[in-house]
């Protein structure tokens, strides 16, 4: 690892990568771009194995995300191959497969240096405000690749994004969970149910309207799963996650909360909300924001997976080939859907068609 290498599967000179587009119209394309150059010193050359899609990605192309308009190259859940290194990297090497933090930080301020890089002011997410990992090869620095634990797949490892946020969002909770509601069981949500299992909480409800997905959220551990329209709402609880926040929502989460209870709003409003700040004044009731993930949680969610992966194979709903990334836009809206992903070849594999979709 002490100098620049590079795998099978390096672009050849003068040729161009393929990358996927969000456009400005609505639509989804793969367009034509330069490929990057070598790798710096502390640089690695990937090439993307597996993409997530999120909610978020939808919400840039309806142009309905507050803070993101496109056209952007989209992707931020990635596991990828590594084509190259530079001279003074040191946690990973060519072939190796990484699972890629998408969060861009200056890495020099106060909250860096203190552990809390997910609130550096200066912070840029892959596939937003910069070109995401939705590219035939790419660029980033070293400290953002997580080398994947032997004997666990890119299938399995690109969701190590997304079970991180739910990892991070548990973590913000109490030391002791107790009983626990969750609001909505999308990815995050149910993300956020495995690490309320890991972490031993007492009882988990999960409160989610599509009847497959609470389906899904009694197979991952939930003791007890609810429609929203059913019932006199959920059972007061110690430590509630609301993974939509919604007003609606909102005000769930504010009224289960026993006193001295936790609210860790973990969705992301489309914009202000209002909370019932007199119970919660009265009763005093924490109410916690979470954003995003650090290193370790992504980093203890891979060892996760690789004692067990198989929430992967629960959540992964759905797979097409990067040749037909607008299908799977659209599959993505499809409320019966977890978990749509991208493949891209393998560079470390023998050329093969891609695969179909799943």
């Amino acid at each position: 690892m002490s100098t620049s290498s590079a795998t099978t599967g390096a672009p050849a000179a003068g040729t161009t990568i393929r990358q996927v587009v969000l456009g400005t119209d609505g639509d989804v394309r793969l367009e034509r771009a330069e490929p990057p150059g070598a790798p710096g010193p502390e640089e690695v050359l990937l090439a993307p194995v597996r993409l997530g899609i999120c909610g978020s990605d939808v919400h840039v192309l309806d142009k309905a995300h507050p803070f993101i308009a496109p056209p952007v190259v989209t992707g931020h859940e990635c596991a990828a191959r590594v084509v190259a290194v530079g001279p003074a990297v040191g946690n990973c090497a060519p072939g190796d497969l990484v699972v890629v933090n998408p969060l861009v930080t200056c890495g020099d301020c106060e909250r860096c240096r203190g552990g809390r890089a997910n609130q550096c002011d200066a912070a840029k997410v892959l596939g937003f405000a910069v070109p995401g990992a939705a590219r035939e090869r790419f660029l980033v620095e070293q400290r953002y690749c997580h080398r994947v634990p032997a004997g666990l797949t890119a299938g399995a490892a690109v969701l190590a994004e997304p079970l991180a946020v739910g990892w991070h969002a548990v973590r913000r909770g109490p030391d002791r969970l107790g009983r626990v509601l969750i609001l909505g069981g999308g990815p995050v949500g149910l993300a956020v149910l495995d690490a309320a299992v890991a972490r031993g909480a007492d009882h988990i409800t999960v409160v989610e309207p599509v009847a497959s997905k609470r389906a899904l959220a009694a197979a991952l551990g939930a003791h007890r799963v609810l429609d929203p329209q059913d019932g006199d709402g959920p059972a007061p609880a110690d430590t509630v996650f609301d993974c939509v926040a919604a007003p609606a929502t909102l005000r769930t989460a504010a009224t289960a909360a026993v006193p001295g209870g936790t609210l860790v709003v973990v969705g992301v409003p489309s914009g202000d909300r209002s909370l019932p700040l007199a119970r919660l004044q009265r009763w005093e009731i924490d109410v916690r924001g979470t954003g995003l993930y650090l290193g370790a949680d992504i980093d203890a969610v891979l060892a996760r997976l690789a004692a067990d992966d198989s929430i992967s194979r629960a959540l992964v709903t759905a797979e097409f080939p990067v040749a037909r990334a607008a299908e799977a836009f659209t599959a993505t809206r499809d409320p019966e859907q977890v978990k749509v992903t991208l493949a891209w070849p393998d560079p470390a594999e023998p050329p093969s068609a891609e695969p179909a979709a799943g």
